[in-house]
């Protein structure tokens, strides 16, 4: 009787994997919460771990870079080979973007991303002296290239989760202009901002989420990847 009720439990466990499969390449751009997940999205540091533990995707990639910002400044040039882990010209999301699309390109058809996330915006808002433009001219560029390029890829902006470097107001602003942006190109938009429960940003360090402040402890990705997961998980059916 043991053996057949642990041969059900381990079916019924199987049939909950198939089940939370999603059978996409899924491809990641944004800056260091997404980067510390490292490219093929194994470290338990970064969000993108979890998510894909949980999404079982066909393929998942993370290009995105630490210090990188939506926005652009008068010396940013196309450079889709540079490596940047701090604030630079061309650590920016459009490089990301035609380096995904490069690759793509030299892999065929086969790695075409059925799901692209994008979670950006904390340096903007950090470092915002040194990038004043508004986020919504550089989401508006990078997604219609993205939606151009891959016209059956669902895209799915990410507003930052809440840090502790700036104004708790500021980065509501920011995740209004990026949820307006999304909502005028018809994207869906995974509000972090609104996740106070999860993340109050007065307690990101004493809760053991963040030991900095900004950048998520294994703990704190796991809570960030999984509740992502949920969110995708409900844009996608």
């Amino acid at each position: 009787m043991k053996r057949i009720v642990f041969a059900f439990v381990l079916l019924w466990s199987g049939m909950l994997v198939i089940e939370a499969q999603m059978p996409l390449h899924v491809v990641m751009l944004g800056d260091s919460n997404t980067f510390i997940g490292a490219d093929d999205c194994h470290n338990p540091k970064g969000w993108n771990k979890w998510f894909r533990d949980l999404a079982q995707p066909l393929s998942c990639r993370s290009y995105a870079r630490s210090g990188a910002t939506w926005t652009e400044t008068p010396q940013t040039e196309r450079d889709i080979d540079g490596y940047w882990e701090i604030l630079n010209d061309n650590n920016v999301i459009s490089n990301q973007v035609w380096r995904l699309i490069r690759d793509v390109n030299e892999t065929g058809i086969q790695a075409i991303p059925g799901l692209i996330l994008i979670m950006a915006g904390t340096n903007d808002l950090w470092f915002a002296d040194k990038r004043p433009e508004p986020l919504s001219i550089y989401i508006r560029k990078n997604c219609e290239l993205l939606a151009e390029t891959f016209p059956e890829a669902r895209i799915i902006l990410i507003t930052p989760p809440p840090f502790t470097k700036v104004p708790v107001e500021v980065q509501h602003q920011a995740a209004e202009e990026i949820g307006q942006c999304g909502q005028s190109l018809g994207l869906p938009v995974i509000r972090l901002d609104r996740v106070k429960p999860l993340f109050p940003p007065s307690k990101l360090i004493r809760r053991g989420y963040s030991k900095d402040g900004v950048h998520t402890t294994p703990k704190g990705a796991k809570v960030l990847g999984t509740y992502i997961y949920n969110q995708v998980q409900a844009i996608l059916q």
